[in-house]
């Protein structure tokens, strides 16, 4: 058990969160795919990020760490006689599955205890579909991917809007030689897009991607046949986002708050923390906006304003999901009710989202509930949150979640297990002691 006090004053400062967590895996993952080294620039210490290294090592790949710079070399990648470690990570083990496939290579791919209990048919359906031979354990790892099948090209329309999914049947795809077009209800993250085309690849996709959410239709993804090894490519990581929510929405609880967050990823398809805020009122400016490899950048700063309670649509979630958690907080203390609609996919999480949502906002105090796939959050300004105690379930978000409800608790509050923020963010419980001093 972690001891959390309340924050005694404003929370001042300037933070650099970890680099881009999907980012990371991506440059990885691609290096592996390239004839010469790639270069990553600001790469994320989190053990998610040290799986997908272990993995490729694992496969054959050079992979050299120094501090924040990793240096990959692929080549000829080859099949892994023993299971291949994906720890907590789900973004692994999906897009490891396309890649393995896609390439011809026999390999199980395993991990810890809580991705085992997690879903993986919706990459190995899809990859099924396509003529790849890919099997999983009742639905879930391990998941065992053999040679063999012959990809079948044309268009896949994808039920749910899903970053990993779109990701895995390209890497298939890329694998195989072979043209692939992807469409999808709803935009979702174009970390993959961005980063083959700076590799080379062919890639179009619709203007959705540049403006989620500015019209109706589907969104798509269309990849032309290319041959491997990729152009090698030198990244910089900007800041994560979805790490950087946790300080936007403190900045926000706490008054007369002023944290600063510079060089962080703002891609339209990412960022819909930043919509939401802007909803409720929140007031977080940016600055010094920049594009590397394709990737938005920008200085964020926040700051306590007028605010009052936030509706999240279902398309702007998978532009979110990851920050819902936090999100729900700070609605906890906001004017009037918050609806986050769609939010389903919060379930099959690390842990139950959803669920582990409602019992921290319940151990703080707060109104909420779950109505079908929707979330109610009911606010109650100017009231603190009362001390609480919470188990996190091992879930990083979570465990960071009520990390930052407890800075306006009305006592010490206590949180188990905040050792899983390494998932993440190594750093977390340093860098809000930097901001409260």
């Amino acid at each position: 058990m972690t001891r959390l006090y309340p924050a005694e004053g404003p929370l001042r400062g300037s933070i650099r969160v970890p680099g881009d967590k999907s980012i990371c895996h991506r440059g990885v993952m691609f290096g592996g795919l390239a004839g010469a080294f790639s270069t990553i620039r600001g790469f994320s210490g989190g053990a998610d990020n040290l799986s997908t290294i272990g993995v490729l090592r694992s496969l054959g790949a050079v992979v050299e760490q120094d501090g924040k710079t990793v240096r990959v070399r692929g080549g000829a990648l080859s099949s892994s006689p023993t299971p291949l470690d994906c720890g907590n990570s789900g973004t692994t083990m999906r897009l490891m599955a396309g890649l393995l496939a896609g390439l011809g290579l026999e390999s199980t791919l395993v991990g810890d205890a809580s991705l085992h209990a997690r879903p993986m048919e919706r990459v190995a359906g899809p990859l099924r579909e396509r003529g790849l031979r890919v099997d999983t354990t009742h639905g879930r790892p391990p998941i065992l991917v053999r040679a063999g099948g012959s990809f079948v090209t044309g268009e896949v329309h994808l039920r749910v809007a899903s970053a990993q999914v779109k990701s895995c049947l390209l890497l298939a795809a890329l694998g195989r030689q072979a043209p692939l077009t992807v469409y999808e209800p709803h935009p979702s993250r174009d970390h993959t897009e961005n980063m083959l085309r700076a590799m080379g690849v062919a890639i179009e996709s619709s203007p959705h991607y540049a403006h989620p959410g500015a019209s109706e239709g589907p969104a798509w993804v269309r990849m032309e046949a290319h041959s491997t090894p990729l152009n090698p490519v030198t990244i910089d990581v900007p800041g994560d986002i979805s790490s950087a929510a946790f300080w936007l929405c403190a900045g926000a609880l706490v008054p007369g708050s002023r944290v600063e967050l510079p060089a962080c990823g703002v891609s339209p398809t990412r960022a819909g923390v930043l919509e939401a805020l802007a909803t409720a009122g929140v007031c977080v400016t940016r600055r010094n906006e920049v594009s590397s490899g394709g990737e938005p950048i920008a200085d964020l700063c926040v700051e306590p304003g007028a605010s009052t309670g936030m509706t999240v649509p279902a398309e702007m979630v998978p532009r979110l999901v990851d920050e819902v958690p936090v999100l729900a907080v700070l609605a906890a203390r906001l004017p009037g009710a918050s609806i986050f609609h769609g939010v389903g996919e919060l379930r099959v999480k690390e842990c139950d989202r959803l669920a582990a949502t409602l019992r921290l906002l319940a151990a703080c105090g707060a109104r909420a509930e779950v109505q079908g796939d929707d979330l109610h959050v009911h606010g109650q300004p100017g009231v603190p949150f009362r001390a609480f105690e919470f188990d996190p379930e091992h879930d990083h978000r979570m465990a960071a979640a009520a990390t930052i409800a407890a800075q306006v608790a009305d006592g010490v509050s206590t949180v188990k297990h905040v050792e899983c923020l390494a998932v993440s963010y190594p750093d977390f419980l340093a860098d809000l002691e930097a901001l409260r001093s």
